[in-house]
């Protein structure tokens, strides 16, 4: 069908157990129904993966997706997804990661790489300029790390230009939340364990090259739209805080307001060690002193808050990559109580290059330590004492789990749901469905309660980040009751802010966009105006939101067909109904049940389950035929 006004209209389908590749049309219907980037794999993946497909099963499929503002000039548009049926949760995968590939697969003459099957040997999957090739990785399985990956096809294919998705052993061994490590740590597309279903494909990359122009429908208004938005993006507060200190800026405020995790989520206050990890806002940091960083940008971006770190002594966490943000400063440092700085930089270099989350990890060694200390891991276990604090313990556990050497590792690799139940101690296992429950405290804001809860994709901060509305960022698209800030410990509309929220981040990991910018003045209603321009709909922000409702539905209904049960699994830890008894969340406790009965209100889902109103409302037919199997299925299970 060809190209058409944001897309390059073609999927490259790719089965491994064939050795085929063809390409399959994407429509504009398609486009206007799903936007692409993480609406199209649902889409993709809900039709394709059976109910009780194996994770790590030929059947799984895997897509790596673009959408239409890719290769456009809007600023924060350097963004891929990755998605399948997670090896971690059992559920919707998916993990979005920023860098230098997203424009270059969009150049590269497609929106979305859809992998199939299972290779008989290594390979590597290489794009370029509308055509596609699978090439030998015997040489680098087993052998190369990431980053050794990404430069060795660099230099194979001859071409320094080349961007390359590599897997590193973490992903190869199938630790099941290994993810996708892309630009030698600037691209970290970390959860769910899409690396991990890479390797169980024995995938080793995907390289992207490509000189395409990508058409856009109104140029001159995209343009026009650009210039008056860039010096409200360039002169906002936020803008400024994230290109001079990155995402270590908030640390210390976090650790202040009750957000930051600290020892495993059960400790109130570590303000010295805050100021030890963090950046110089709100408290004096040090996390410029010591890391020296440099500001480097995604593509397509003028914020880059990610930041460039050398250090070249002690030579034991000497590196030259990327350091830590935010997430991976407070899972790996606050929430195992390490403030060595420069072992957390270490970690984090070492998670990049083997392919492991860091916000997996850093609850996994959280959890690990936690264990050591009540004794259901000994020294004997692991060959060294893992005790609080100790960045050094905390470095040699990480490469035992990349290597899964010896049982309790092994267990630690398989992630938090696993290790818990099987060590005995599933208390102290901090996750919800298997993903770990990221560095956002959900007693601190309210409304993260319900997303950490209800995210499709299990524990997450991103699939909505309500948090927003409660730091000042309303959401007046949505209605005049999201058109204030809201309380943080108000218990009113936070079921209703999560499932507006929640809509709007499937737009922006369709778009796909870096939601950042909602917070330096790009709002829903300049979103929808570039999107517009884009493609040449006529959008308004109302139908956009219900693009994303439909993305939401569909990801719960996978979620449902595999196994999800709402009265079980739509709930938090029993550690985050135990009040903090210091700081700024000191003695607060999510309602949680109340919450969620909003939630499930506004989104038209009786018992947690889709209505069949609900499914037709959003044209959703297809889906209507699988309500009473899933409904007699959770039934069961109750």
């Amino acid at each position: 069908m060809g190209e058409f006004p944001g897309y390059n209209g073609k999927i490259l389908r790719v089965n491994l157990s064939e050795e085929k590749i063809t390409v399959q049309d994407l429509t504009p219907d398609m486009a206007k129904m799903w936007i692409g980037g993480v609406g199209l794999a649902a889409k993709l993946i809900y039709d394709e993966v059976p109910a009780r497909a194996d994770p790590f099963g030929p059947e799984n499929v895997f897509v790596f997706a673009v959408g239409p503002y890719q290769a456009t000039n809007i600023p924060g548009s350097g963004r891929f997804v990755v998605c399948a049926k997670s090896p971690l949760t059992g559920i919707w995968g998916e993990s979005t990661g920023g860098g230098y590939n997203a424009h270059e697969l969009k150049r590269a003459g497609f929106d979305a790489v859809v992998v199939t099957g299972k290779a008989e040997r290594p390979v590597y999957l290489w794009i370029h300029d509308g055509k596609a090739e699978l090439m030998d990785a015997s040489h680098l399985w087993g052998k190369a790390d990431a980053f050794e990956t990404e430069t060795l096809i660099k230099k194979e294919l001859g071409d320094d230009k080349i961007q390359v998705a590599p897997i590193g052993p973490g992903a190869e061994n199938l630790v099941r939340y290994a993810g996708l490590i892309c630009n030698y740590g600037h691209g970290c597309a970390g959860r769910t364990g899409m690396g991990a279903v890479m390797g169980s494909k024995r995938l080793k990359a995907i390289a992207f090259r490509g000189t395409k122009e990508v058409k856009v429908a109104h140029p001159d208004l995209l343009k026009e739209y650009l210039r008056e938005l860039l010096p409200i993006i360039n002169k906002a507060e936020f803008t400024k805080l994230n290109r001079e200190y990155g995402q270590a800026m908030a640390i210390i405020p976090r650790e202040e307001n009750g957000l930051l995790p600290i020892k495993n989520f059960a400790q109130s206050r570590w303000k010295d060690g805050a100021i030890k990890i963090g950046a110089p806002v709100g408290g004096p940091g040090k996390f410029n002193e010591v890391l020296k960083p440099k500001p480097e940008p995604c593509s397509y971006c003028v914020m880059g808050c990610h930041r460039r770190v050398t250090v070249t002594s002690p030579e034991k966490y000497a590196m030259d990559s990327y350091g830590p943000e935010y997430e991976t400063l407070a899972m790996i440092g606050s929430d195992c109580l390490i403030d060595n700085l420069l072992a957390i930089n270490k970690a984090n270099e070492l998670c990049n290059r083997w392919s492991i989350d860091t916000i997996e990890f850093g609850g996994v060694c959280a959890f690990a330590m936690e264990a050591f200390e009540k004794g259901k891991i000994t020294k004997e276990d692991l060959g060294f004492e893992l005790r609080w604090g100790d960045g050094d313990a905390m470095l040699a556990l990480l490469e035992k789990i990349v290597k899964r050497d010896g049982r309790v590792a092994w267990l630690l690799g398989e992630g938090l749901r696993v290790a818990g139940n099987a060590l005995g101690c599933p208390e102290i296992a901090m996750h919800v469905n298997g993903a770990a429950v990221p560095a956002h405290d959900p007693r601190a804001f309210f409304s993260m309660a319900v997303e950490t809860a209800t995210s499709t994709r299990g524990a997450c901060h991103l699939h909505g980040f309500p948090e927003a509305i409660e730091l000042g960022v309303p959401f007046p698209e949505a209605g005049p009751e999201l058109s204030q800030p809201l309380d943080r410990f108000a218990i009113d509309k936070k079921g209703l802010a999560q499932a507006k929220y929640q809509d709007r981040q499937a737009v922006n990991n369709s778009l796909v966009w870096c939601f950042f910018y909602e917070f330096s003045g790009v709002d829903f209603t300049w979103t929808t105006k570039l999107l517009n321009a884009t493609t040449g709909w006529e959008l308004t922000p109302q139908d956009l939101l219900k693009i994303g409702e439909r993305i939401i539905n569909v990801q719960r209904m996978f979620n449902l067909k595999h196994g999800l049960v709402p009265s079980r699994d739509d709930w938090l830890p029993k550690r985050f109904f135990e009040p903090r008894l210091e700081g700024g969340a000191a003695g607060k406790i999510p309602p949680l049940k109340v919450m969620l009965e909003e939630y499930y209100r506004v989104k038209g889902w009786p018992d947690g389950i889709p209505s069949e109103t609900k499914l037709r409302e959003l044209g959703l037919d297809f889906l209507v035929k699988d309500l009473e199997v899933i409904r007699e299925a959770v039934k069961a299970s109750q």
